[in-house]
């Protein structure tokens, strides 16, 4: 009979904690500030009509491209932001931070089944194909079962996730209370602004305005956190 003895401590292993933390510092606020160059670029407003909307997109080209632009390089920190914030404040409120950050990461991941008709639109109409055409090709994509549930698990997931997101890294005492209440109202904000009472001031100031601030606000936390707040020492 043999016992294997315990592995010998490693005194090699590098501790980059605080690589991991300026990194992720740098992630957070690139997603949120990427959707509000997105929503003050949009050369039409959710409340119009198809028609509406494909039309002021074949006339604003360069408007276009930036909607485009910047939301395509930014929309994978958006899709990580909310795994982040969750991380952090998986400790103080645990149910929380992990519910919101899951409702969060899928709202956003789905987003994409809704996200390609903007480039859709983009394209056609800049290669010359009629504006019925496009209008009616716009209908049938987003009549489509699955981007019917893309956008459904859109709107309910980042509104719900970044609620609770708001209210876990409140209550975890990450940020000051005033940043996760900011976070928590900030996509309400960006419902009614965009469908209820739509206003593109409201979504850029109290919406997405909103909950840029609260993550740019995490992120100075997170770089100001101590390696040990922000993760265990690793293993030797």
């Amino acid at each position: 009979m043999t016992t294997t003895a315990p592995a010998a401590a490693r005194a090699d292993v590098r501790d980059l904690r605080r690589t991991w933390r300026v990194l992720l510092a740098c992630l957070l606020p690139i997603g949120p500030l990427g959707v509000l160059i997105t929503r003050a670029a949009m050369p039409y407003w959710t409340d119009q009509d198809e028609a509406t909307m494909v039309a002021n997109i074949a006339d604003s080209p360069g408007r276009s491209e930036v909607m485009i632009w910047a939301f395509g390089l930014t929309f994978p920190a958006l899709v990580l932001g909310p795994l982040v914030v969750g991380y952090l404040a998986r400790r103080g409120a645990p149910r929380l931070a992990t519910w919101g950050a899951a409702l969060s990461f899928l709202g956003f991941v789905m987003a994409g089944a809704i996200g390609s008709t903007d480039l859709l639109t983009h394209v056609m109409a800049q290669d010359g194909y009629d504006a019925a055409t496009v209008v009616d090709v716009t209908k049938l994509t987003m009549a489509h079962p699955f981007a019917v549930l893309g956008i459904g698990v859109f709107i309910i997931g980042h509104i719900v996730g970044m609620i609770l997101l708001g209210i876990a890294v409140a209550k975890a005492g990450v940020v000051a209370r005033w940043v996760g209440i900011a976070l928590a109202v900030s996509q309400p904000f960006h419902l009614v602004s965009a469908v209820i009472l739509p206003s593109r001031i409201l979504d850029l100031t109290l919406g997405w305005g909103l909950t840029t601030l609260a993550f740019v606000m995490i992120a100075r936390a997170l770089l100001r956190m101590s390696d040990d707040e922000f993760d265990p020492r690793p293993a030797a």
